[in-house]
């Protein structure tokens, strides 16, 4: 600029001079030169005299300056609109005219953003909030009616289980119950078998009924094995098959000397079943549990069982075991078997559920090793199923025996001889 200035002639430099004073915001100098006033104008030093390259460095000083302020302008313009317009008022007041200011647009954007996602987020920790209050509620009040239902089932089944003194029936459990003590496994377990014997041969039976004869007295019902009682019967009357029979005393905690005539009603030789009946004065109350349908329905491989019947002519004796076969094809009959031992005399015992001594099978059978000398497996006995049984009584008309109580147990049963110096034992 100063090159410039030495080349024009006297009245370029002093307007030049003028201009650059103008722009430095001199407000004396541009009054005096708007008015023309002569006073002010004769103020100034002669021309001659100004040293114009001191002038030149001085106000080119300010224009630096100024320069300086249009950048922290332009820099500041992204704090917002506040800062850009304070930055304009600075540099109106030096006489700079400015086209445009760079601004950030996106900085007022990303401050209503947040703001938003602010909001939105305590709104979505107020309805949380709301929505676990409401579903702890849910779950109390769940809770409370679940177990206000388990106290209505179980004061129902101790009303249904209250026995009464003048009507003798068996004491029964609730289906599914666990652990029964050892006095109610003796009571379900031992007492309702019963000791056959005859023509040197042992078998068992199990008590599954009472019912009131027309004469006032009582029939009491056995379900047993069909080959035991033909092995045990009396062949002195021809015209019907009769057994002899012992009840367990539970008073002397052993059978019962008294002998009993048990006669056979139906028989189905095809599965090994035999329905006795016994005349008796009074009802014997010592009567099996029997599993219901859908107990017999959810038996499976692995559950626990008792075998119990008389092996070798002793008193009922039980083993325990599980259920470890439900397919055993022996001829046209299918068998299930149990890893409980058994032996020659279980037959026409019964299989007992563990856990509550339900009757769920008759005992059949047992596995033998060998042709000319055998040898008996005792854990692998076989037993009639209680569903099966149950359906043969159906087809007979007495399936009502068995209705009138929860359940009966299967059990395992075989056939081969006994040792020649005690009774052989039916199996």
């Amino acid at each position: 600029m100063t090159t410039l200035l030495k080349t024009f002639r006297w009245p370029a430099v002093i307007s030049t001079v003028m201009f650059l004073l103008f722009l430095a915001g001199d407000s004396s100098l541009t009054t005096g030169f708007s008015s023309g006033s002569p006073a002010e104008a004769e103020s100034w030093p002669p021309f001659e005299t100004m040293d114009l390259d001191s002038i030149l460095k001085a106000h080119e000083s300010r224009f630096e300056s100024t320069d300086r302020s249009v950048d922290s302008v332009t820099d500041t313009s992204k704090l917002g609109p506040v800062t850009v317009e304070a930055g304009f008022n600075s540099v109106s007041t030096s006489r700079v005219t400015m086209t445009s200011i760079p601004f950030d647009p996106s900085a007022q954007e990303r401050m209503r953003f947040l703001q938003e996602m602010r909001s939105q987020g305590q709104g979505l920790q107020r309805d949380l909030r709301a929505e676990i209050r409401s579903s702890g509620d849910q779950l109390e009040n769940r809770l409370i009616d679940l177990l206000d239902s388990r106290v209505a089932t179980l004061d129902q089944r101790i009303s249904q289980n209250d026995v009464s003194t003048s009507t003798p029936k068996k004491i029964s459990i609730p289906v599914g119950e666990k652990k029964l003590a050892n006095a109610d496994k003796v009571e379900r377990m031992i007492y309702p078998i019963v000791q056959m014997k005859g023509n040197g041969t042992v078998g068992s039976g199990v008590v599954v009924s009472n019912e009131l004869r027309p004469d006032g007295g009582w029939y009491t019902w056995i379900v047993t094995a069909y080959h035991v009682v033909e092995e045990v019967r009396d062949f002195s009357d021809m015209n019907s098959t009769l057994v002899k029979l012992y009840f367990f005393d539970p008073e002397l905690n052993r059978l019962s000397e008294t002998k009993h005539i048990g006669t056979e009603i139906v028989a189905f030789p095809e599965s090994d079943l035999s329905l006795l009946r016994v005349e008796r004065d009074t009802p014997w109350i010592h009567v099996a549990t029997v599993a219901s349908e859908e107990v017999c329905r959810s038996l499976t491989v692995f559950d626990q069982v008792y075998a119990v019947g008389c092996p070798l002519g002793n008193q009922p004796i039980p083993t325990r075991g599980e259920i470890s076969s439900q397919y055993k094809e022996v001829g046209d009959e299918v068998y299930w078997m149990v890893s409980a031992p058994t032996f020659f005399g279980n037959s026409g015992g019964g299989i007992f559920r563990s856990g509550d001594g339900q009757l769920v099978g008759i005992s059949s059978m047992i596995y033998t090793y060998g042709k000319r000398s055998p040898m008996v497996v005792p854990h692998m006995g076989l037993f009639v199923p209680l569903s099966q049984v149950r359906s043969w009584l159906r087809r007979e008309g007495y399936v009502h025996l068995l209705e009138a109580h929860e359940g009966v147990p299967v059990t395992a049963s075989g056939d081969i001889s006994a040792p020649s110096d005690q009774d052989s034992g039916s199996f």
